[in-house]
């Protein structure tokens, strides 16, 4: 238990199973990561809160994680061109996890990606808010990667990169009852990068409010690359102020220069 009234700074942790008996971690006050980068010198420059190969968790409580990313950002060659382009820690991973539970929390400026679920199995997600800047650099709210059986629902999801995300070998994610932005909206991939292989089937969005987001419902794939997009439903969703309300794009260039045509 964190409990609640109190503020506390932690440092990268990784919490890995397997455990003997199922855990449940309650946060009811604030956890802060430090406000210096060079606090992971030696370490994971990916990892903040790091959960491996633990079974049937639970996260709740009530309280707040902050990345406390500022420094981050600053430093990021998206921010700045003329910075190296270097990893950020992902506040909370969650990696070879069954059976995982995360709800009412409030997770804030992450130093990158907020939430990452990476090869889960069984996942629910309700009643998250998920906030960091407009202008914070690729600072995506949830994000799905080699995961299968997700449900995200009754969330409130303000960054500065995608809403959620949805990449390579996943399937069976539902998402409901969404609302998202600023952002750059909901997105399967991208897929297929440095000609690699990908698939994502059976995902259900159903129910979302987009506003003042980049993008609104999006598929985006790498040239080159191979796989499928595949049984992928977006329903009742409303847009508000989105820019580019659905994108469905097999040239997908995340670069500072146009990517060559490889037809």
């Amino acid at each position: 238990m964190i409990p609640g009234g109190y503020t506390y700074l932690v440092h990268p942790v990784d919490l890995s199973g397997p455990c003997k008996s199922r855990v449940t971690l309650t946060i009811s006050g604030t956890i802060v990561a430090p406000k210096d980068p060079e606090a992971w010198n030696g370490l994971n420059p990916r990892k903040w809160l790091y959960f491996h190969g633990v079974n049937h968790l639970t996260v709740e409580g009530g309280g707040t994680i902050n990345g406390m990313g500022q420094e981050w950002w600053a430093r990021s060659c998206k921010i700045n061109p003329k910075n190296p382009c270097k990893h950020a820690p992902t506040a909370l991973t969650f990696h070879r996890c069954k059976v995982l539970k995360i709800y009412n929390l409030m997770i804030i400026n992450s130093q990158q990606m907020h939430i990452a679920f990476t090869k889960c199995l069984r996942v629910i997600t309700t009643n998250l808010k998920v906030i960091a800047p407009a202008t914070s650099p690729n600072t995506d709210g949830i994000h799905i990667s080699a995961s299968r059986g997700v449900e995200v629902k009754n969330s409130l999801v303000r960054t500065g990169d995608d809403c959620i995300s949805i990449v390579n070998n996943s399937s069976r994610i539902r998402i409901t009852s969404i609302s998202c932005g600023p952002g750059h909206g909901i997105s399967i991939g991208s897929l297929g990068k440095s000609k690699s292989w990908a698939q994502v089937h059976n995902v259900m969005i159903d129910g979302a409010l987009l506003s003042n987001t980049e993008n609104g419902v999006r598929i985006k794939t790498w040239q080159g690359g191979g796989g499928y997009a595949a049984n992928i439903k977006f329903q009742n969703v409303l847009m508000e102020n989105v820019s580019n309300p659905i994108i469905i794009d097999q040239y997908y260039c995340d670069a500072w220069f146009p990517c060559a045509n490889q037809v």
